[in-house]
């Protein structure tokens, strides 16, 4: 039945963005009902179209203002660290000049997932909006299924290498995208600052190197008594603020307290 719904439904969709607001609501509604407590923990949400473009389009002003560069030079490096399906990075190549696409796709675009389901998806999405738009098909080699935060290895924390965990091709991209000089890091964190209830049993996980240089800097020098500010959008900022090149941007989705709280 679940088949039966979607497919007609799908087959009416012609416009790219239509197609990308269908994909997102229908993978969140699913996961949802498939597995809650993951999709809670994961911060499943999907990012509504007009956000992902108004990111996209503003850290390009940014960077021709600050850095007199825009998303579409070489040696402009791109990372969506959380992709998810693939939306900011299908919007990005939607939004690139055409003539310029081909070499920023193979070479200078990159994203991380760390579920399964969504990491397969992302990667059909980005092939296939590629070939929209160029005509022909063309192998995404810059997706990597990971956990982003886990990849510390780059960072050099304390000269201390991650243990990445994966073997073969997978853990060549890593490798590969670790030794990239990232200027733009972009996308929507996952988000689950605390579960409702101890019952839950659904707690954020540890990331100890992170947390460790949210502690040197962030609840350092903050001017809170109590500072709750190991969620997971910190830990994003924190870790992207690290990641990003001296002259680069951090476009992320974060919650308004990062704004206006004082633990921030």
């Amino acid at each position: 039945h679940y088949y039966q719904v979607i497919k007609p439904r799908a087959a009416e969709i012609a416009d790219h963005h239509e197609k990308q607001n269908f994909l997102k609501v229908i993978y969140e509604e699913f996961y949802k009902a498939y597995n809650p407590k993951g999709a809670d923990r994961l911060g499943i949400v999907y990012t509504p179209q007009e956000i992902v473009r108004f990111m996209i389009e503003s850290t390009d002003v940014l960077l021709h203002k600050h850095f007199r560069r825009v998303l579409a030079d070489k040696q402009v490096e791109i990372l969506d660290p959380a992709t998810g399906t693939g939306t900011f990075i299908s919007e990005l190549i939607e939004y690139l000049p055409r003539h310029q696409l081909p070499y920023k796709y193979q070479e200078e675009i990159h994203c991380n997932e760390v579920a399964i389901l969504p990491y397969y998806i992302a990667n059909l999405n980005i092939e296939f909006t590629y070939k929209q738009k160029m005509g022909e098909y063309e192998e995404f080699r810059h997706i990597c299924l990971m956990d982003t935060l886990d990849n510390t290895a780059m960072l050099n924390y304390a000269g201390k290498q991650a243990r990445l965990g994966f073997s073969g091709e997978n853990a060549a991209r890593i490798l590969g995208q670790n030794k990239r000089e990232i200027s733009v890091i972009i996308g929507n964190p996952p988000y689950n600052a605390n579960q409702q209830n101890e019952n839950d049993n659904n707690k954020n996980r540890e990331y100890k190197e992170v947390d460790k240089r949210i502690k040197e800097t962030y609840v350092a020098h903050s001017r809170a008594q109590k500072t709750k500010v190991y969620d997971m959008y910190a830990r994003f900022l924190r870790w992207a603020s690290d990641r990003v090149a001296p002259n680069g941007i951090v476009a992320f989705v974060t919650n308004n307290s990062f704004i206006n709280a004082k633990t921030f």
